[in-house]
């Protein structure tokens, strides 16, 4: 093995672990989110599991980062599209947010971040990190910020409605919500 070789590998183990504990996010949920599940997927031992990440904690942080970052690459790909920079990123996350097809996985993650926000609060401090990345190019003036702000908020009540099945939201009317909260600009995502 090379050098450059093992140099890379303790990125590859990083990200290997942290795919297999969103797996197990997905197929067990909260309560079956643990180390012990997390390692007997990978190809590592707990042991090693642990010299990446010394503690459940941890792993959390290193999968809220891998999240954050997804959720943030997407929000600026799809404010890439649009052609007016006003408001630009708080519509973009709007619509990354509600675009976005649920699974049942999405929603098992979903839940176990949810449920490692309430026991860790410096886990939704870490999340608020990459969610400020793209609020940099928000409106500074009160209309414009309200306005932001509100397609936030809706965004977030949206998917916290899809988390737990609150309300049974169509895809026409995902359709219709965001033509109505973003007159003039296309949507790109689940388009028919």
């Amino acid at each position: 093995m090379d050098t450059l070789t093992r140099r890379r590998a303790p990125d590859e183990t990083r990200a290997e672990i942290i795919e297999k504990a969103l797996e197990v996010a997905a197929e067990l949920g909260a309560a079956g989110f643990t180390l012990d599940a997390v390692a007997a997927r990978t190809r590592v031992s707990k042991g090693a599991l642990l010299h990446h990440f010394p503690s459940k904690t941890a792993l959390l942080e290193g999968m809220v980062d891998h999240l954050g970052a997804m959720h943030v690459e997407s929000v600026l790909a799809e404010a890439a599209r649009d052609p007016e920079p006003y408001g630009r990123n708080a519509r973009a996350y709007l619509r990354a947010t509600v675009n976005e097809p649920f699974t049942p996985q999405d929603v098992s993650i979903g839940r176990v971040v949810l449920a490692a926000f309430a026991i860790e609060p410096n886990l939704v401090l870490r999340w608020n990190a990459w969610m400020e990345r793209i609020k940099t190019d928000d409106p500074n003036d009160p209309v414009g910020a309200d306005d932001a702000l509100m397609l936030r908020l809706i965004a977030d009540g949206l998917w916290m409605s899809d988390m737990f099945g609150l309300h049974q939201v169509s895809d026409e009317q995902r359709r219709a919500l965001l033509s109505l909260l973003t007159p003039g600009h296309t949507i790109t995502a689940n388009e028919p």
